[in-house]
């Protein structure tokens, strides 16, 4: 009987919804009321680690730790690192075979080193970030020329801590090509380890993307991943964070998130780019767009029809007052 206390608490409803709101304030993860059975048996198990048999003592020992650890361990049992090399190709092969071409003219024509810089935000174990490296090795013609810049983060250290390791089994490398797994990665008995070729190219950090002036400091991107990250966030933390990824993108720079999410009803800054194999959205090149403003997409005809027709009836309106106006004395 005590071993079931230990393991499976029960949760009240108001003990889940002190953790819902605490963990949402600290990493905008919202957990609705039907995964309250997930958040249960997520923290089920930390509870057992450490011996505590209820949920509303184990909130106060994370929410008055002095140290900070315990929130740290909060955030990696709240976030979900499943993910693979190379998971969703045709998205990748749109970058690899279409956006890269172009970005790669636009480096040309710059002043001396062409750059490239990409941010794959909620990097997970590092699959991502280190596919993204392979890629620009095989696809970038002179890749020896430039100057490649990948910045991976996740607010999970044990994530983290694993892609900084580098090594890999089982079914996240159920994606990649035996060529690329041969040229790529080292084998160890059962265990693939990345070469230090693609691991020089990532630089891995802890960021909250809930904190807006942790985004802030990411600026002049080529391209942001942050694929399947953002469903786990409320309509609230994705809008904030759609307008940092905005600011965060040079002018032109390309946005991908997952294939199954939008940014419909979340923001109008971005232009939808429809290519051969995947969609992806494109900052424009006029400028950063200030916080809490939105822009007019311009591959929506009924919005482009609707501003003409408002610039057409204020130059009616204008033209009207000036005609109104009697020249005084002969002058204009």
């Amino acid at each position: 009987m005590l071993t079931r206390q230990l393991s499976d608490p029960e949760m009240k409803s108001d003990e889940f919804l002190m953790f819902r709101d605490f963990i949402h304030e600290k990493s905008g993860i919202y957990f609705a009321e039907n995964k309250a059975y997930l958040l249960k048996n997520r923290l089920a198990r930390r509870m057992a680690q450490l011996g505590i048999t209820g949920y509303r003592d184990y909130y106060y020992h994370v929410k008055y730790d002095a140290s900070q650890r315990e929130i740290a361990e909060l955030m990696n049992l709240v976030t979900t690192n499943e993910t693979s090399f190379f998971r969703n190709e045709p998205q990748l092969q749109a970058f690899s075979d279409e956006v890269l071409p172009l970005l790669t003219e636009q480096g040309l024509k710059g002043r001396g080193q062409p750059t490239l810089r990409v941010w794959s935000a909620g990097c997970a174990a590092g699959e991502e970030p280190y596919t993204l490296a392979i890629l620009l090795l095989e696809s970038l013609p002179g890749v020896a020329d430039w100057r490649l810049e990948i910045v991976a983060n996740d607010i999970s250290e044990q994530a983290l801590r694993q892609a900084r390791c580098g090594e890999y089994s089982g079914l996240t490398l159920r994606n990649l090509k035996p060529h690329l797994l041969y040229k790529y990665f080292t084998k160890s008995g059962d265990v693939y380890r990345i070469k230090p070729e693609i691991k020089a190219l990532v630089r891995f950090s802890n960021i909250n993307l809930n904190d807006s002036r942790q985004v802030s400091l990411y600026s002049n991107f080529d391209v942001i991943f942050c694929r399947n990250v953002m469903i786990y966030f409320s309509e609230e933390v994705k809008r904030r964070l759609v307008r940092g990824f905005f600011n965060s993108l040079r002018p032109g720079g390309y946005l991908y998130i997952g294939h199954s999410e939008t940014l419909h009803g979340i923001s109008k800054a971005f232009k939808l780019v429809y290519l051969r194999n995947a969609l992806v959205y494109q900052k424009d090149t006029i400028g950063v767009l200030p916080v809490g403003s939105v822009r007019e997409t311009a591959s929506d005809p009924a919005q482009i029809a609707a501003g003409i027709d408002r610039r057409q009836d204020a130059a009616a309106r204008a033209s009207a007052l000036l005609n109104s106006i009697k020249p005084e004395n002969g002058n204009r």
